[in-house]
């Protein structure tokens, strides 16, 4: 045995016992930085959702995989986005409640009634502001053209009566329609209608599930 492995005294042990407390530190610190370097990620960069239900057959299917791009995002038409059908009525909600903080709309966030809370949607951009949208023979025209659709062979038909043909999209807005028109409940229900920029959460870029389905999705 070598003269260093003996000359072991306790105040080594003591630095040892400091440097171990810092190491747990160090890590404590690394993976706090790295949840908030996710948490920015998936918030401002690029976040991934799950399709639910037949809205959008046969572009996309229930419990399709997607990656939805967000930083710079500009709605345009055709474009497949993820939107917050709860938006504006949950906006109109804490108006109505008058001046509150930050920290006061977080707490009443967990009060929400049930029908406010955030509820995703996923559908395809069919008309931009200014533009009108109209059925005719139950085909959909966008500006007096018919919308060339190729990812859809059906009628569409009007949803509710309480909204109106032809239509002409608010500016800040975007009229929107599932691909699969028959269980679509999207901007031809007065429950959802056109949708503010502001509810739009991204354009679904990629799918990465089931696996014989991975690729950017064509829009």
């Amino acid at each position: 045995m070598s003269n260093e492995e003996m000359n072991v005294t306790p105040n080594d042990v003591k630095k040892e016992g400091f440097n171990l407390k810092k190491e747990v530190f160090e890590w404590f610190y690394t993976i706090v930085i790295a949840l908030v370097i996710a948490f920015l990620i998936k918030g401002f960069l690029f976040d991934f959702v799950v399709v639910d239900g037949p809205s959008m057959y046969p572009t996309l299917v229930h419990g399709d995989r997607l990656i939805i791009t967000k930083l710079g995002y500009e709605p345009d038409s055709q474009d497949i986005i993820v939107l917050d059908s709860t938006y504006s009525d949950r906006t109109e909600y804490f108006e109505n409640m008058g001046d509150l903080n930050f920290a006061e709309k977080c707490i009443e966030y967990f009060k929400l009634p049930s029908g406010l809370k955030r509820k995703y949607y996923v559908k395809r951009i069919v008309a931009m502001p200014g533009e009108t949208v109209d059925l005719v023979d139950n085909n959909v025209y966008v500006n007096g053209e018919p919308l060339d659709e190729y990812y859809y062979e059906g009628e569409t038909f009007a949803y509710d009566s309480a909204v109106s043909f032809p239509f002409t999209v608010s500016e800040g807005h975007v009229f929107v329609m599932g691909d699969n028109r028959p269980q679509s409940k999207d901007s031809r229900s007065s429950q959802l209608g056109e949708v503010p920029f502001e509810a739009i959460l991204g354009k679904c870029s990629l799918r990465i599930w089931p696996l014989n389905s991975i690729g950017v999705l064509e829009h």
